[in-house]
């Protein structure tokens, strides 16, 4: 694993999503570093003092990993709560209610009349992030129609790519891994 700064056309990737999900003038002076990992890249969120001292460092994490790098900027986990926060929504942003979180959580799909705020000029097979009610980000989606279409009844119109339950289900599946290798005591 390899970190280091971006390149120029690296930095413009990650600069044109900022400006997408609405906060490029809160990180537009924040540093970054590239991971790369074989053929994976991953954009990370660091302080311009780690920044500098990655340089000398082999280290194996560093910093926030905010968006996978490929042909496009996708936004993890982690840089959609990051998003969320510093925006407050946007277009990009879509809205649900309380039984659709769960769903989410649990990485379902969005329904159409689950979609509590969405843009309407929202685009046919966007990148958006999901957020609840309070605007705290749950997944990230792509959407499968465009404007006013996203509120229709009874038909899937975001596609959930990644969500926040996913780390909990990873951590509860190593849990019962542990206990189902456990030995047993035999009671007397």
């Amino acid at each position: 694993m390899m970190h280091r700064n971006p390149a120029r056309d690296e930095r413009t990737m990650i600069n044109r999503a900022l400006a997408l999900w609405g906060v490029f003038d809160a990180l537009k002076d924040a540093a970054f570093v590239i991971r790369e990992d074989g053929k994976s890249r991953q954009a990370c969120l660091v302080t311009p003092e780690l920044e500098a001292a990655v340089a000398g460092l082999e280290p194996l994490y560093c910093g926030l990993a905010v968006g996978d790098l490929a042909k496009h900027f996708s936004p993890t986990m982690e840089g959609a709560d990051l998003f969320a926060r510093l925006s407050g929504g946007g277009k990009y942003y879509v809205a649900v209610g309380e039984n659709a979180e769960k769903l989410v959580l649990y990485g379902r799909d969005v329904m159409g009349d689950s979609v509590t705020n969405a843009a309407s000029d929202i685009g046919e097979n966007e990148l958006v992030i999901i957020t609840n009610r309070a605007g705290e980000a749950i997944g990230v989606g792509r959407t499968r129609f465009a404007g006013k279409l996203m509120t229709q009844k009874g038909k899937i119109t975001v596609t959930t790519l990644k969500d926040a339950g996913r780390y909990l289900r990873e951590e509860d599946g190593e849990r019962q891994a542990k206990m189902s290798r456990s030995p047993r005591r035999r009671r007397s």
